[in-house]
């Protein structure tokens, strides 16, 4: 009894040194994950990013240098001669060119630049006269297009629409439409405002 006594003492004793030393061994610690950053990517330099381009936009050519021409829109074609022409079509008050057309062109060169509009379907006629200066006459005529044996001038297609042309003692002459497929289909509204002129 007195031997196990005398045990007891010595195995509490080096449980204890056993329990001193474990405390002593650093342990491991299983590193963290990174903290991950949740701020949003910042935006790139809009210098360095292509950005799309707009379409390019038609302009008109340069208004030549010209004289003012004050002349009546029906007396250029009057509403009968139109009416016999189509009577669908009626003349406007008042309207904007498109961008880069020849009746733009005209406004700006102190022209004359009638539209008149098909009720039914509202396909125009723009009709302008423009009195250039003589130095201009040859530049104009260049780019007027094909010369046509269906009246004396030029005929051209941009898109769907159809530009007849027309130089005339001091006026340069412009009919613009869808209708004008092919320089005939305007050939009887050149020979009114030409006749007008006159």
């Amino acid at each position: 009894m007195a031997s196990r006594l005398r045990v007891i003492p010595a195995v509490i004793a080096l449980s204890a040194s056993a329990l001193l030393l474990s405390a002593c061994v650093p342990t491991e610690t299983t590193p963290s994950a990174s903290p991950t950053s949740t701020a949003s990517p910042t935006a790139t330099d809009s210098t360095s990013t292509p950005t799309a381009s707009a379409e390019p936009t038609k302009t008109a050519a340069p208004a030549p240098e010209a004289t003012p021409v004050d002349i009546d829109c029906t007396a250029l074609i009057t509403p009968q001669q139109m009416y016999d022409f189509n009577p669908n079509y009626l003349l406007l008050n008042g309207f904007t060119p498109d961008a880069g057309s020849v009746a733009e062109t005209a406004v700006q060169s102190k022209g004359t630049v009638c539209r008149w509009e098909n009720g039914t379907s509202g396909i125009t006629i723009d009709v302008s006269v423009v009195q250039p200066d003589t130095s201009a006459i040859s530049a104009l005529t260049s780019n007027a297009g094909a010369s046509t044996d269906s009246f004396a001038g030029y005929f051209a297609s941009e898109g769907r629409t159809g530009i007849a042309q027309v130089f005339t003692g001091p006026y340069w002459v412009t009919l613009s439409s869808q209708e004008f497929s092919r320089a005939g289909d305007a050939k009887a509204l050149v020979s009114l405002v030409t006749a007008a002129l006159k």
